[in-house]
């Protein structure tokens, strides 16, 4: 049995926005164990140093492309997204305004833990948009905590248990349940997106 955090990171000021769902899974299910809400740097780390056996998914940029710009993995990505409905702002390039400090703490975070965890960055919007096929739920589950629901049916369908109530009242948390779903697959092999690292650069695979 391996842990499986999903962490919905914000930037390095506004930590209350931060999340990180703990679930414990094997190939085949993957269940809730832990909700963090307004998880600190410091909160991260403790988590995700507390056994070797963990897969990480963050959901923030753990890299930029130098000379600024989309990476490569954004440029696939965003391709991928917007050929199945979604809005192609909903992948953003790391050096962005509105971006560089989430960047800058995905990055630092990463480094940090990888001596300890085993990390990939996902997109939570992606990780379950490449498999359900109800657009409308995928575009308003941030918004409206009704879709929030019906994607947690989606979930249970597919071997996720015991998300609970508490999860659902925030798009953060929701979110962090999905990058642990992410990185459950992607450990699996059963990506629906995948773009691999190319260090030294890129360290980490992009997977949803």
């Amino acid at each position: 049995m391996k842990r499986f955090i999903g962490i919905d990171l914000s930037g390095p000021s506004n930590t209350k926005d931060t999340s990180i769902a703990i679930f414990h899974g094997d190939d085949s299910a993957l269940s809730f164990h832990q909700l963090i809400e307004g998880a600190t740097d410091e909160d991260i780390y403790q988590q995700g140093k507390l056994t070797h056996n963990t897969i990480i998914g963050i959901d923030a940029p753990l890299s930029y492309q130098p000379g600024g710009g989309d990476r490569p993995a954004d440029r696939a990505l965003r391709k991928a997204v917007v050929k199945i409905g979604m809005r192609s702002g909903s992948i953003m390039t790391p050096t962005m305004t509105r971006m560089v400090y989430l960047t800058l703490r995905g990055i630092s975070l990463s480094r940090t833990l990888s001596p300890h965890a085993t990390i990939v960055e996902v997109h939570p919007g992606a990780a379950i948009g490449l498999r359900e096929p109800n657009i409308e739920s995928i575009l308003a589950y941030k918004s409206e905590t009704e879709h929030r629901y019906q994607l947690k049916y989606f979930l249970e369908q597919d071997g996720v248990t015991g998300i609970p109530e508490k999860a659902l009242e925030s798009s953060h948390s929701f979110d962090a349940c999905l990058a642990a779903y992410a990185a459950w697959r992607w450990e699996h092999g059963r990506s629906e997106f995948l773009y691999e690292a190319k260090p030294p650069f890129h360290p980490f695979d992009m997977s949803c």
